[in-house]
């Protein structure tokens, strides 16, 4: 069993998973989006390596991801520990995985503080503001017990993200405000989302939480004790000779389910406190959010490779194929992705239909274009 380490280190958890069908061409099955380099050189997933290296030992960071992507994480973050990589048996949303960390590192380092960020494709344009807000969060964790939701405020009314609704302040801890939780309201609608962004009473939730493992093993407790009776056997198997095959037996009965819907919806209040983090932060999602994201304003091109084009407006135009030019002339609100084996060219304000074109792929049985 491994040694304890001290308790004043703070685990990190980076979430690996999901497969990122509304970013194909570019996101695949074999490759999905958060290793590839959607914005600069490097991948969504190396960039949070480096972000969290800033403030924290490599030592201390933990990915949490699917076998199939093991390799891709061991390639493109050397320096990890191998051992600091905690596979999931099969994809099963963000209910199950979480849970699997928490019980993991509950084992291994016994009731440690943990900041879980979901997920490894996000864009944080402040890393400094990233790793504060981290260091904050733990230090009021560590003083109260209490969990901590890190969010951010909205700067456009944004429908593919949910958001939290805050109290008043109850306390500052180096420079940093903490909020009374109110509750969560996952994705509204359009009307709803730009009541909240003109109120300074809700945040977009980032999916960056701080807690201790078993404050978050007893809400699984609480609210799913099949999954939490689920993570018991996993963890009292854990370090042991039949480690693995007592996860690929327990793992695929949890509920599939997001721990947004499932537990922190249903959490009380006085559990839980909001710290609003100015880190520049946005969930790349699909191909019209990295647009919005990019772009200085809204008639502005977003362009990636070899691309010439002339007289576009408020387009997204990405060459990922090499010995390849791409032109573009009049186009007005596109989304353009160029890939060696695959084309997509579709209306910004349509993207959410790229699942279709999944749906297709699949029903024709062209799957090498997943």
């Amino acid at each position: 069993m491994p040694a304890k380490n001290n308790q004043r280190d703070l685990k990190i958890v980076l979430f690996c998973g999901g497969s990122g069908t509304r970013m194909w061409p570019a996101s695949r099955k074999e490759k999905p989006k958060q290793f590839q380099p959607l914005v600069g050189d490097t991948s969504m997933f190396q960039q949070a390596m480096a972000r969290i290296k800033k403030g924290f030992p490599i030592r201390d960071v933990f990915v949490i991801t699917g076998r199939q992507y093991v390799g891709l994480v061991v390639q493109q973050e050397p320096d990890l520990p191998l051992e600091n990589v905690i596979i999931e048996p099969e994809m099963r949303d963000t209910l199950a995985a979480v849970g699997f960390a928490a019980a993991v590192l509950d084992k291994k380092f016994d009731n440690p503080i943990v900041a879980s960020l979901w997920a490894a494709d996000h864009l944080v344009k402040n890393d400094d503001q990233f790793i504060k807000s981290l260091k904050a969060a733990y230090e009021y964790v560590k003083d109260t017990g209490k969990m901590v939701s890190i969010d951010v405020k909205p700067t456009y009314p944004n429908i593919h993200v949910g958001y939290i609704q805050i109290g008043k302040m109850i306390k500052k801890v180096n420079g940093h405000a903490f909020f009374e939780y109110v509750k969560q309201i996952e994705k509204p609608d359009l009307a709803t989302a730009k009541k909240y962004a003109a109120s300074w009473e809700y945040l977009w939730h980032a999916g960056y939480k701080v807690w201790h493992t078993q404050k978050m093993l007893s809400q699984f407790k609480k609210f799913t004790p099949k999954v939490a009776s689920g993570l018991e056997t996993i963890q009292k198997s854990w370090g042991s000779d039949n480690q693995d095959e007592v996860v690929r037996r327990v793992y695929p009965d949890f509920e599939k389910q997001s721990i947004d819907y499932a537990i922190f919806e249903k959490m009380d209040p006085d559990d839980l406190v909001v710290l609003p983090a100015d880190i520049g932060w946005s969930d790349i999602g699909a191909w019209n959010i990295l647009k919005e994201e990019l772009a200085q304003n809204q008639t502005d091109n977003v362009v990636s490779g070899d691309v010439i084009d002339f007289d576009c407006e408020d387009c997204l135009i990405y060459n990922k194929s090499e010995n390849k030019i791409v032109a573009t002339i009049g186009l007005k609100g596109l989304i353009v992705v160029d890939t060696p084996d695959g084309l997509l060219v579709c209306d910004k304000d349509k993207i959410s239909q790229v699942k279709k074109v999944i749906e297709k792929i699949k029903e024709t049985k062209q799957d090498k274009f997943l």
